[in-house]
């Protein structure tokens, strides 16, 4: 059984993350420049707070400052999106399935707690959307690994949702010339 966290608002570095009780496990709020995405500030209930400086590419938690560099690495062959993320030697493989629509973090070490499952923002056309929902084991109660397994999966979606919006972009600025 996992604990169901949802992202109030559709701009996920922008919201309240909300358990089904009600009461706000985290909050968000991210700086902006220029260039785009600056800061995130995480802050959990428990008072923790964590930091994704998105323009020196490093996280942020407790005091502790890690460059994606040393923390991330690609797994799983040349064509694969699969990342391995370790934070104080608990390494996880976080990889899309269900045509991106759902984000596994997967231990790869003996760990009581099992996956994390985080489910992406699903736009519908006919009825109310599907907010993201961050799933975590109930076995999982070490604040900062809750914590960086958060960073690494905002840092993964946003990551996809940046190279969708490029994509996008570049299909119209191509279709403008033609």
């Amino acid at each position: 059984m996992a604990l169901p966290l949802t992202f109030m608002d559709r701009k996920l570095t922008d919201s309240p993350v909300v358990g089904p009780d009600g009461g706000v496990y985290y909050t968000l709020s991210t700086t902006h420049g220029f260039r785009g995405r600056k800061i995130t500030t995480i802050t959990a209930a428990s008072g923790l707070v964590g930091f994704i400086n998105w323009r020196d590419d490093l996280f942020v938690i407790n005091g502790v400052e890690k460059k994606w560099d040393h923390i991330r690495a690609k797994s799983g062959g040349i064509f694969s999106s699969e990342r391995e993320w370790n934070w104080d030697g608990r390494p996880y493989t976080l990889k899309y399935q269900n045509s991106h629509k759902e984000l596994l973090a997967t231990p790869k070490f003996n760990s009581v707690a099992g996956t994390v499952r985080f489910t992406t923002y699903d736009v519908h056309l006919f009825h109310e959307n599907d907010r993201a929902v961050l799933y975590l084991p109930h076995q999982m109660q070490d604040e900062i690994e809750r914590m960086f397994l958060l960073m690494a999966i905002l840092q993964t979606e946003m990551h996809h949702q940046d190279r969708q919006r490029g994509a996008r972009n570049a299909g119209i600025v191509a279709s403008a010339s033609a």
